[in-house]
């Protein structure tokens, strides 16, 4: 027997309860990534039209992202 042909058995520590092959969600992966892409794409389009604001534009990215 492989072991991706073994069956994943999860007891939970409410009542008990077992679940068979319980997987995450991916979604806040996808988000983050999704947010990367876009502001690359968005770095890449200020870099080409303006690039004199290209720092300042990288500056706001940062603090966005960083929350301040």
């Amino acid at each position: 027997m492989r072991k991706a042909d073994k069956h994943v058995i999860i007891i939970n520590g409410d009542n008990n309860k077992l679940t068979f092959g319980e997987t995450k969600s991916h979604l806040p992966a996808a988000i983050a990534i999704a947010l990367g892409v876009f502001a690359g794409a968005a770095v890449l389009a200020v870099s080409l039209c303006c690039p004199e604001l290209l720092a300042d534009f990288v500056r706001l990215i940062i603090s966005v992202a960083v929350g301040s």
